[in-house]
């Protein structure tokens, strides 16, 4: 399943998985016509739709072909920290937020989460403990479709909690998730976070 953000909004295509977007695709060999059906209609839910859209219908080379007609991709990584048996989370432009940013060309995924988590909160002696669900959502910049796929890691770090947040990416604050904040967080940080990571989340805390 294929699940797409946009604001508070959700393309959902339950036939439809990441990796189809990794393959080439020869466009002469589509159908024109349900290529341009469907273009128009996920560009009509991006611009004039609340709503969130099922896609579950279409082939997956055509879905895959107008998805990156319409989108740039952005790829990003971010960290789920832990620190003794809580959580690092940030508050980012006024929105309770996790360390994330965007990969540079050729990094890895892992050492940019572990690059971008030390840049926006300061916390090293960084060491990944595995991979998590992949969060995906979209947005508008200079006219240009952005999608930006955030590839989640769970980490540690032993060192002693005294972080610095990076005020120049508009981060004011770095705190620890506990029981007693987490709800608060998973309601009020992104609909792709906690679609993404809600579960890894809670399971922490109940540890």
């Amino acid at each position: 399943m294929y699940r797409l953000f946009c604001n508070n909004k959700m393309l959902v295509c339950r036939n439809f998985f990441e990796h189809f977007l990794d393959a080439d695709i020869d466009r002469s060999k589509l159908s024109a016509q349900l290529f341009e059906n469907t273009l128009d209609k996920i560009k009509n839910w991006l611009e004039n739709s609340e709503e969130n859209l099922y896609i579950d219908d279409i082939d997956n080379d055509i879905l895959a072909a107008v998805i990156k007609e319409i989108f740039h991709f952005a790829p990003a990584a971010g960290g789920l920290v832990l620190i003794n048996k809580s959580i690092a989370a940030i508050e980012r432009n006024g929105r309770v937020d996790l360390p994330k940013g965007h990969i540079e060309k050729n990094e890895p995924a892992d050492i940019a989460a572990m690059r971008e988590v030390n840049e926006e909160t300061a916390i090293s002696n960084l060491s990944i403990i595995k991979q998590l669900p992949s969060s995906h959502h979209c947005y508008l910049l200079n006219g240009q479709w952005t999608l930006k796929k955030t590839s989640w890691f769970l980490m540690k770090s032993d060192d002693e909690f005294m972080p610095k947040p990076q005020e120049e990416e508009g981060i004011s604050k770095v705190f620890l998730l506990n029981k007693d904040n987490v709800n608060y967080f998973l309601e009020n940080t992104y609909p792709s976070i906690r679609l993404a990571l809600e579960e890894e989340i809670l399971e922490i805390m109940r540890s």
